[in-house]
């Protein structure tokens, strides 16, 4: 509850529309939904909120996500249209935090990519792999989003006006190379929790400032 009443108050104090991604804003499944993730894929293996397992233990819900031999859904790959469309940039989100589980037999590189828009061969933004070995447990990822740390994929925008002018999709994919923002043809299985988006330090300077703005004029009012 507190995490929850931390992230109103940080969107609060940057102004931002509750169906665009926010500062501190975290998916963290407890809902029993997939909270807006998809893959897409009619006959692909279903996308599914697991009740139990987390990171945090019994009752800790999560996401999961499967890949199987033959298309569709042979890639390890899930996306995002909602809440997790928006300027980045202007928010100061420089790091996209989460905590996986790779249940496969394979390992894995998981990665985080941007499409300009819905098609399969889209341009866009592919962040730096995680590497995770079979059967790795949970472990916690912190994805690097800035201009120094994603490779451009297909000609997209420059990054600093990349999403300021709007984009179709947030990918979490599998992807040993740099070479598509699709993912790798494999035969995976992964758990996926507490997508986080983290600011700069100086944005929570920012809505400290806000916070302590509201809470005198509050006062002041009393």
């Amino acid at each position: 509850m507190k995490l929850r009443l931390a992230t109103v108050a940080l969107s609060l104090a940057f102004g931002v529309s509750a169906y665009a991604v926010s500062v501190g804003q975290v998916d963290n499944f407890q809902d029993g939904t997939t909270q807006n993730w998809a893959n897409g894929d009619a006959g692909a293996p279903p996308v599914l909120n697991i009740a139990t397992g987390g990171p945090a233990g019994v009752g800790d819900k999560y996401m999961q996500i499967s890949s199987q031999a033959s298309a569709p859904g042979n890639r390890l790959t899930v996306f995002n249209r909602d809440q997790w469309l928006g300027d980045f940039v202007s928010q100061g989100i420089i790091t996209i935090e989460v905590d996986l589980n790779n249940f496969s037999n394979i390992a894995l590189s998981v990665r985080i990519a941007f499409k300009t828009d819905q098609g399969p061969g889209s341009s866009g933004y592919l962040s730096q792999p995680f590497t995770m070995t079979p059967g790795s447990g949970w472990l916690h990822a912190a994805f690097s989003i800035t201009p120094a740390t994603m490779t451009a994929i297909g000609g997209p925008a420059a990054f600093n006006t990349f999403f300021s002018g709007g984009f179709g999709e947030m990918r979490i994919i599998n992807e040993a190379g740099a070479a598509n923002l699709n993912g790798d043809v494999v035969v995976g299985q992964l758990g996926i929790d507490n997508i986080h988006a983290v600011p700069e330090p100086g944005s929570f300077v920012l809505a400290a400032i806000g916070l302590g703005a509201v809470a005198m004029v509050r006062r002041w009012k009393r």
